[in-house]
């Protein structure tokens, strides 16, 4: 039986591949193009157009569908699924219930993603992934902000003001995958929702644990994000970091989830009635219930043999031993 792949291996860092930058997840497989013999999977490049970034998608195989692609650079990538368009060899996009296979995609390819221009949005992705916050406030991801396109000089003041919400929470998907703190806070301070989700169902939150961006993760656990919150495939954050093999993310929404759980626990009390002890408790000398209880006096009557005290009563003296010389 196929056993659940991760979706990547190994660690995130940064390196330069034809000369642009790569914010790559290294694969088990090894460099791209390489395939394991034994299932026929292989890693391809995808190179964002916007930014000139370049990500590996390891474990992909001939009858992968271009849509399950594009699901899974989601996450690798930063880019919403909405606002992918995957071409190869030439600009057409490929359709996504197509295969890898059909399209003619086999190991080594290098595949391009670029992003829909309406309302330049591509323009807000490339500032948001290079962390250019002074660009990307001018980009319409305030409330209070003037941008304005031809398609959203039509909308009513409750339009404007959801376009503007979704914008605000596409650049907080795009840097929080990218680690930028700073914008990460620029933008909830001013109300962005750090609960802002993709049509996949990811959060910036599943794309900070994926990444093992632990710090912009902290700072969207604090403002309220949600870490039970799942994405369509049934993933929390906690699944896709372990997925991912980010221990730092994977340990932290560990103890995130054990402070929540334990700050709602009913206080420990200090002294347990004997109705509320197990049987192996009621001899444990450690607890002010023994020493007090009659369980001690039973406990202790049979340890200390009759001749050692003045009398037969619980409360008789000992007797005084003299010092053997």
């Amino acid at each position: 039986m196929r056993t659940e792949r991760p979706l990547v291996a190994g660690h995130r860092g940064v390196r330069a591949v034809d000369g642009y930058p790569i914010w790559c997840v290294m694969a088990s497989q090894g460099p791209p193009g390489t395939g394991t013999p034994r299932d026929g999977h292989f890693t391809v490049s995808v190179r964002l157009l916007p930014t000139g970034e370049k990500f590996l998608v390891p474990d992909c195989s001939p009858r992968m569908s271009v849509g399950s692609l594009k699901e899974r650079l989601e996450v690798l990538a930063g880019v919403p699924i909405t606002l992918q368009a995957l071409s190869y060899l030439d600009d057409g996009d490929m359709p996504d219930t197509t295969s890898l296979r059909f399209n003619g995609i086999f190991p080594g390819a290098k595949l391009t993603m670029n992003i829909w221009k309406y309302d330049r949005i591509d323009e807000l992705v490339k500032f948001a992934a290079a962390g250019e916050l002074e660009k990307l406030k001018t980009m319409g991801v305030t409330q209070d902000s003037a941008f304005i396109t031809a398609n959203s000089a039509r909308l009513t003041v409750k339009q404007r003001k959801e376009w503007l919400a979704a914008r605000a929470g596409l650049g907080l998907y795009v840097a929080t995958h990218r680690g930028h703190l700073n914008v990460l806070r620029f933008l909830i301070q001013n109300g962005c929702n750090v609960q802002y989700k993709t049509c996949c169902g990811n959060t910036p939150l599943h794309v900070a644990a994926a990444m093992g961006n632990v710090d912009c993760m902290s700072e969207l656990l604090a403002n309220g994000a949600q870490p039970q919150d799942t994405n369509q495939n049934g993933h929390t954050a906690l699944d896709l970091a372990r997925l991912c093999g980010q221990k730092t993310t994977e340990r932290r929404l560990y103890l995130f989830n054990w402070e929540k759980r334990s700050a709602n626990a009913p206080p420990i009390k200090t002294h347990l009635d004997s109705s509320e002890l197990f049987a192996h408790q009621k001899f444990d000398s450690k607890l002010k219930t023994w020493r007090n209880g009659t369980y001690a006096k039973r406990y202790m009557a049979n340890l200390i043999s009759y001749p050692e005290f003045h009398g037969s009563h619980f409360s008789a003296p000992p007797k005084k031993i003299p010092d053997k010389k």
